[in-house]
C-alpha cells in the first residue's frame, strides 16, 4: 500500500499538467463567480497545503495524542500569501513542496507511517491514512480544476485544447 501511495504522490501532479494544457494565465486567472476560486486559488491552495500536510506530519512524528483542526484556506493567512504570488511561482513552490514531501517520507519507517494523529472529522489516522487524504483532496481540487477549464475551453478557440504541457518531471 505504501508503494502506491509514494507513486501517487511523486506522478499525481502531472495531471496538473494536463489540465492547464492550452489556457492562458488570464483564463487561469478568471473566477467563475465571484464567490468561487479561479483554477489559480486551486492551485495555490493545493501548493499552501501541501505545506500544512508537511507541517502537521512532522508533529505527528515526535507528538504523541495530536487532534489537528480542519484546515480552511480562507482563514489562513498564509494562503493569502500564496494567493499574491506570480502564477509560474506558485507553480514552482508547488513542485518544491511536492519534492519536500517526497524526500519526507521516502525514509519514513513502518512504524513510523503507523504514527497517529486525529482529524476533526474523519477520526484518528495514521500518516499512511493522512497522505491518502492528502492525495484524495489533491484529486478532488484537480477535478474542480478541469470542470471549471471546460467551459473556459468551450468558450475559447479550437487551439484550448485538453492536451499535454509537462510542469513536473
Amino acid at each position: 500500500m505504501i508503494s502506491s501511495l509514494l507513486a501517487r504522490l511523486q506522478f499525481q501532479p502531472d495531471a496538473l499538467s494536463h489540465l492547464l494544457s492550452g489556457l492562458t494565465e488570464n483564463q487561469i486567472r478568471q473566477r467563475p463567480a465571484a464567490d468561487q476560486w479561479s483554477i489559480f486559488e486551486n492551485i495555490a491552495h493545493l501548493g499552501r497545503y501541501q505545506q500544512v500536510f508537511l507541517e502537521r506530519m512532522r508533529i505527528i512524528l515526535k507528538e504523541d495524542t495530536l487532534t489537528f483542526d480542519r484546515y480552511v484556506a480562507d482563514q489562513d493567512p498564509e494562503f493569502e500569501s500564496w494567493r499574491s504570488l506570480p502564477y509560474q511561482q506558485v507553480l514552482h513552490n508547488l513542485a518544491i513542496g511536492r519534492s519536500d514531501i517526497l524526500h519526507f517520507v521516502h525514509p519514513l519507517t513502518e512504524k513510523e507511517w503507523q504514527r497517529t494523529a486525529r482529524h476533526p472529522v474523519y477520526g484518528t489516522m495514521t500518516i499512511e491514512g493522512w497522505t491518502e487524504f492528502f492525495l484524495l483532496h489533491e484529486a478532488h481540487h484537480f477535478l474542480t480544476i478541469l470542470k471549471l477549464a471546460g467551459p473556459i475551453r468551450i468558450a475559447g478557440s479550437g487551439s484550448n485544447q485538453f492536451g499535454s504541457n509537462r510542469f513536473f518531471h
